[in-house]
Order: structure tokens, then C-alpha cells, then sequence
């Protein structure tokens, strides 16, 4: 997805001061379009694209030096694929990892004035126990190995945007999505723990997606737009209390949740060249009668990608899916200059606020809090059709305990390479 023919990190550092006055003609190259740039007397060049066939495969991770046990390395990737066809009345959009795979294809019925045919298939299925986590602090006694898998189906509604691209449009669809849940006691779940019983659980799903961005050569927001809406209503066959005997978990048979999302790039002030964009986004969510199998999942990783990834929640210094959460909402604002056609550097400021599980005086409860976050990056074209990212980030409102004193504050640093075919 992303090209760059020739040897370019190692100009990172010395690139940045070369911000040159009377830069106010520049125009930043567009994903898909031929670039080249002269750098130190040497030419490099990034290919057209076909944007319509895309393959990818992505690998990374995000790293908590000191974090809680088993969340001190998280790692994230997959096989990505989408394809559009010619006419734009079929698309294809997958993301396949054995253990996570989501894959989502719609295509236009004839004849009915842009209305499509939706079939769906997610599915996570790690053969680990996964376990919940108090302030850093994994809940080992109540781990699980618990999976889940459903398809679906439906119809979506669908209308161009400009700028016109593959990628840019309304979509607005209902599928119902049948599948289920079941579950094991991992190595270290306690005797008396009751394990939750396998059911089936149907959902019934709105999703509406706006994209009216203009993306630069990595795929990252450029000029324009992009907002989105999930709506969702689950329901399951079997349910009983489940969980630690003396206070059982009893909800969750029937649940309901919605998540949104907002994007918006432009320039930060009048006269400056393209190379400097602002990026706001807003990601937000409620629900209710969730449990650990239907809330939200808050943890590091990467929105960084095609339409569909700016929908993901991210929340750095936190280990992958680390906090489960009723209710959130992650404000962000990043400056990006672009060092090179094919460089950029990032720096992004951030506010969440989410229920989360916090420890208190003979126990736990739930609290609401504000989780502020600085992140500086980095995201670059390399040869050989490779792409890097790098992010450190300070996450100040995280709370942790370390040698049982309880501190705010953790450090994440997020790596990622992406190589197209």
C-alpha cells in the first residue's frame, strides 16, 4: 500500500531542519499518485498505485517496558485485502490473522437504485486464557479461554463522496449477525469460578460510515472528512451467573451498545504549505447491560491504515485490549509535518475519559477518570514496497501498581511494518 523505492530512513534526522521558507506552493502527494523527491543529490521515487487492489501484510507491536504481567508485549498485524471492481458495484474489504479475522463484502443489486447485498464473517479465537487487569494487575484467578465467531448478513445503502476515490462514499447498512460464544477455565482459574456457559448470541447491527477524506502517499488523512456509527443490539440464547461465586456476574444476556467516531484534517493556520496538517478525531461509546464479552476494548495499537481503521479505538500507554469499558470517549489532536514526500513526523496530544475497574479499600469498583496522554511518531516509506511506524507515548492517568504502591503513569511504544504485494 505503500512505495518507496529507495534507501530513506537514514536521512530521518537530518531531514527535519530543512523546512524551507517560501514552501507555500508545495502539494503533498496523494495516495495512488507517482512521487519523487531529490534528497542529498539522489532521486526517489514512489510509483502509481492502483488503490482499487490493494494486498498487505502488516506485522508489529506495542511494548509496555515494566508493564503488567503479560501485557508488556502485545503484538497486532495481519493479511489485508480489498478490492473494488471496476464498475464500484462489488467490494471486498478482509483482514485475516488466524486467530482475528474480519471480512466484509457488498455488492450493488441491480436494479434498485443503490442498494447492496452485505455479508459478513468476524471471528477471535486465541487458544490462550486472556484475563482482566485492576490497575496493572492481572486478575489470574478469573481468567478464561473464551472464543467467539458469527457471520452475517444484510443490506447497505451506498452513495459516492467527493473527492471521488474508491474509498470515499456514505454507507449506511442493518445486518443481523448470528454466532456464538463459548468458553474454558484457563491454567490458573480458580476451583470455585464458575466458568460462563457456551450460547449462541445474535446481534443486530447498524453501521453507518461517512468518508470524504483526501489521503496523502501513506493513507493517512490529508484534507477532508470521515465520521461513523455502530449501533448494536445482542441477545443470547443462554445465560446463567457465571464468575466468582461470592458475587456472581449476572447480566448480559440482552445488551445494547453504540460507539462513534469523527475525523477532520486541515491546515493549522492560513499560509502555511501543505506539509503541516492538524488531525482532530473523536471517538466515543455507551452501553448497557455489558459484561467482559460485549463492552468496549481500551488498549494500545494503531488506527492508522485504510477507511475502516479509523473506527478502531486506541488508547496508548494501555496494554492491547487492557481495560474493558461501559463508557468512553478519546479526544485527539496531532500535528504532522511532512519531512519528506514520504516522511512525516507526529506529535499528538490526547484526552479520554472511560469507566473502567479501579482498586479501592476492601475491594474494587467502578470509576470514571481522565486518562491524559502526549505521543510523538513517526510514519515513513521504505524500499523493497515497505512502510514503518514508530510511536512512544506517556499515558499520565493510568494507574499501576508497583511494589504494592499504587502510581500514575505508563510508557508505550508502539512499532508496526507494513509490506505490500
Amino acid at each position: 500500500m505503500r512505495r518507496c523505492r529507495r534507501p530513506a530512513l537514514l536521512v530521518l534526522l537530518l531531514a527535519a531542519p530543512r523546512l524551507a521558507a517560501g514552501d507555500e506552493e508545495h502539494r503533498t502527494a496523494r495516495a495512488g499518485e507517482a512521487a519523487s523527491g531529490t534528497v542529498f543529490g539522489k532521486t526517489l521515487t514512489a510509483t502509481e498505485r492502483d488503490r482499487s487492489r490493494i494486498t498487505y501484510l502488516n506485522a508489529g507491536a506495542v511494548l509496555l517496558p515494566g508493564g503488567p504481567d503479560e501485557k508488556e508485549f502485545g503484538p497486532m498485524g495481519g493479511l489485508y485485502l480489498w478490492r473494488v471492481s471496476a464498475d464500484g458495484t462489488s467490494r471486498l474489504r478482509g483482514i485475516v490473522a488466524v486467530i482475528s479475522n474480519e471480512v466484509r463484502w457488498d455488492r450493488a443489486l441491480p436494479g434498485v437504485g443503490g442498494l447492496s447485498l452485505v455479508l459478513t464473517f468476524d471471528s477471535l479465537t486465541p487458544w490462550w486464557a486472556r484475563s482482566e487487569y485492576v490497575a496493572g494487575v492481572r486478575i489470574a484467578a478469573g481468567e478464561l479461554k473464551w472464543n467467539q465467531a458469527r457471520g452475517g448478513a444484510g443490506l447497505a445503502l451506498r452513495k459516492s463522496l467527493p473527492p471521488g476515490a474508491c474509498d470515499n462514499g456514505l454507507d449506511a447498512a442493518l445486518t443481523y449477525e448470528p454466532g456464538g460464544l463459548w468458553f474454558l477455565r484457563g491454567s490458573d482459574t480458580a476451583p470455585g469460578y464458575v466458568v460462563p456457559v457456551d450460547t449462541y448470541e445474535g446481534r443486530l447491527h447498524l453501521r453507518l460510515r461517512a468518508d470524504a477524506l483526501e489521503r496523502n502517499l501513506l493513507e493517512m488523512p490529508h484534507r477532508g472528512w470521515s465520521a461513523g456509527l455502530d449501533g448494536l443490539a445482542g441477545w443470547r440464547a443462554r445465560w446463567e451467573p457465571w464468575g466468582f461465586p461470592a458475587a456472581p456476574e449476572t447480566g448480559g444476556r440482552n445488551w445494547q451498545a453504540v460507539s462513534g467516531f469523527a475525523y477532520a484534517a486541515f491546515a493549522p493556520f492560513p499560509g502555511l504549505s501543505e506539509r503541516h496538517r492538524l488531525i482532530a478525531s473523536l471517538h466515543a461509546g455507551a452501553g448497557s447491560d455489558l459484561d467482559r464479552f460485549s463492552a468496549f476494548r481500551l488498549g494500545g495499537g494503531s488506527n492508522w491504515g485504510d477507511f475502516e481503521t479509523l473506527s478502531r479505538i486506541a488508547l496508548a500507554g494501555a496494554g492491547v485490549d487492557e481495560i474493558f469499558s461501559s463508557r468512553y470517549a478519546i479526544l485527539d489532536l496531532e500535528y504532522r509535518w511532512e519531512a519528506l514526500f514520504f516522511l512525516y513526523l507526529q506529535l499528538r496530544g490526547t484526552l479520554a475519559w472511560a469507566d473502567r475497574i479501579v482498586p479501592v479499600a476492601g475491594g474494587t469498583a467502578t470509576k470514571t477518570g481522565s486518562l491524559p496522554v502526549l505521543t510523538a511518531g513517526l510514519t515513513s516509506g521504505l524500499p523493497w514496497n515497505l512502510a514503518l511506524e514508530l510511536a512512544a507515548s506517556w499515558n499520565f492517568g493510568l494507574e499501576r501498581v508497583t511494589d504494592g504502591r499504587l502510581e500514575k503513569g505508563s510508557f508505550s511504544l508502539l512499532f508496526s511494518v507494513t509490506k505490500e504485494f
